[in-house]
């Protein structure tokens, strides 16, 4: 196999599964990363400040598909992780009716963003084939000029690092595209939505002696309220993150940013108050805000790529919607995809790119389109547009397949093992997509669901409205 030198730029998760998976294939690799690159403890990472990365300390989940590659990738960093305070989830006792063995897939992972990225810090760091450059800022390309320019490595603020190959880890604000056309480059192919929602995330810690109680939900408490939705995110050490989102165009609710009307909110809502209830937990962060989110798809290779020698991965390649937990998982199998693709075509680097290309645009394609569409229809009805998602032909199929799919789940063990392998990423889409039978399965689940009087998940806008208003009264004077 043929040996190549390599410049990471960026050691988000992305970039150091990159920087590792190429490292222990035997390549020459440089990290390069403007942060301080430190591992420490476990815990210590809480504490890092992650200037390139403004959502490092947001809510994370690291779902099925992200559990099975970094399983069979990097197992070692995966046991890393368990002895560090992460916890398996076990969603096979939700599913109705006996089991299979690949149902074993069926577990995620509760962590924290920054925890995840200690563990895999602390295994590149250790890595003899891996030199890691921290504190220094990359302004550049080192390439030759021309409408496919061959970049023959990177320039930092100290100087220039040669490489035969150069990997944009640099997230979603990614300079690269704008390198590539200053050498006279064809610009990387771009398409983009707008997510339509603003989320504000507190962290709470369970109180000792206490635990969270399960309940009608998978995994953990969330519902749509109609004008927004509320979610849960298992963390490591027992944490947890509490989530709201709303629609950015809903200045009433924004003050959901101030922790008082915060609390006085979460206490509306009974699946998530069961956990964040100061019986229970106590929270650990401000309230963090989140907002100004697109989904984005790049495309780095038209015929030819756009340059020789370069290849876009994690955020600055492709980022979702984060509801849909796709970034930890894409950055493992893209880091696996690309070991592979050299391993096949060695010094060839413009096929390394097709190859590269070739294995994980599908997945992104059609993870993006579902994105667009549900993030599109999601906004539509929070504005209070009518939209049928009890009928999988009721012009709103791709929030059909997210609301009703999900709920028919737990009444189904079919329907449940479909939508957990096809939300967490373990199938494509198609495994729904393409089933009519298991379509109108979870219609006719869902229309029975629905004839049965439930109890609203929580208060209506305007009761929440008020809610909050009283409780930063309280406050304010």
């Amino acid at each position: 196999m043929a040996t190549l030198s390599v410049v990471v730029l960026g050691a988000g998760v992305s970039g150091l599964a990159t920087a590792l998976a190429l490292g222990r294939a035997g390549h020459r690799v440089t990290l390069v990363e403007r942060d301080e690159v430190t591992a420490g403890e476990a815990l210590d990472a809480i504490g890092w400040r992650r200037q390139g990365i403004p959502h490092f300390h947001q809510a994370h989940a690291f779902t099925a598909r992200g559990r099975r590659e970094l399983r069979a990738a990097f197992p070692d960093v995966y046991e890393a992780l368990l002895d560090a305070g992460a916890h398996e989830i076990d969603l096979r006792p939700k599913l109705r009716g006996p089991l299979r063995t690949e149902d074993e897939e069926l577990q995620i992972l509760g962590v924290r963003r920054a925890v995840i990225e200690w563990a895999l810090r602390r295994a590149v760091l250790r890595e003899p084939g891996i030199t890691v450059r921290s504190g220094v800022q990359v302004v550049g390309l080192e390439a030759t000029r021309g409408d496919v320019p061959v970049v023959t490595g990177a320039l930092a603020a100290d100087g220039p690092i040669a490489a035969d190959l150069v990997v944009d880890a640099m997230g979603r604000r990614s300079p690269v595209p704008d390198w590539i056309t200053a050498l006279g480059g064809r610009r990387m192919t771009e398409s983009s939505s707008d997510c339509g929602v603003i989320y504000y995330t507190r962290y709470y810690r369970v109180r000792a002696g206490a635990s969270l109680p399960d309940g009608p939900w998978v995994p953990t408490p969330r519902a749509d309220l109609g004008y927004g939705l509320f979610s849960t995110f298992p963390g490591d050490n027992d944490t947890f993150a509490g989530l709201i989102a709303i629609p950015p165009g809903d200045q009433e609710l924004k003050v959901l940013r101030r922790a008082p009307a915060f609390d006085a909110a979460t206490a509306t809502m009974p699946a998530l108050h069961s956990w964040t209830n100061a019986d229970t937990s106590e929270p650990i962060t401000d309230v963090l805000p989140m907002g100004s989110l697109q989904n984005t798809l790049r495309s780095f290779v038209d015929g030819r790529p756009s340059a020789i020698g370069l290849i876009s991965i994690g955020d600055a390649l492709f980022h979702t919607d984060p509801v849909f937990a796709l970034g930890l998982s894409f950055g493992l199998v893209e880091a696996r995809e690309l070991a592979a693709a050299i391993e096949a075509h060695g010094r060839d680097l413009e096929a390394v790119a097709l190859a590269f290309d070739a294995a994980v645009r599908p997945p992104m394609v059609e993870r993006f389109a579902n994105a667009t569409a549900v993030d599109g229809l999601r906004l539509r009805a929070w504005q209070g547009e009518p939209l049928d998602v009890a009928h999988r032909d009721g012009g709103a199929y791709p929030l059909f397949a997210f609301a009703a799919g999900n709920a028919a789940a737990l009444v189904d063990g079919d329907v449940f093992r479909t939508m957990i392998r096809r939300n967490y990423f373990l199938d494509p889409l198609s495994v729904l997509d393409d089933d009519i039978a298991m379509q109108e399965r979870i219609e006719r689940i869902f229309v029975d669901l629905r004839s049965t009087p439930r109890p609203r998940p929580g208060p209506s806008r305007d009761e929440l409205i008020e809610v909050m208003r009283t409780a930063l009264a309280a406050i304010d004077g």
